[in-house]
């Protein structure tokens, strides 16, 4: 029989991806090139949509702009882009 241990570790291996997971994998698809402060300033206009440098980095992304997220992701391996795509669903719920 499972003691609530295994339970506990089982909702915690369900959650959803949070944005420090989210933000790990945009930098992989090197989108702080354009929307980190801290690796380059040149495009402001991009650092205006968000910012990875930011602690909430998402805060700034209205609700209609998150899901394009995954649209610069194409390219990504296909487990990047569900974290990307679980990290969304959770934060639109967690606005809601």
């Amino acid at each position: 029989m499972a003691g609530p241990g295994i339970a506990v570790m089982l909702l915690i291996a369900a959650a959803a991806p949070g944005a420090q997971d989210a933000r790990k994998v945009l930098e992989a698809a090197r989108c702080n090139q354009c929307h980190d402060s801290a690796v380059s300033e040149e495009n402001p206009r991009a650092l205006a949509v968000y910012d990875l440098h930011e602690k909430d980095w998402p805060a700034r992304l209205p609700d209609a702009r998150l899901p394009k997220l995954l649209g610069r992701l194409r390219g990504a391996p296909a487990a990047d882009r569900e974290i990307v795509r679980r990290f969304v669903e959770a934060e639109l719920r967690r606005r809601r």
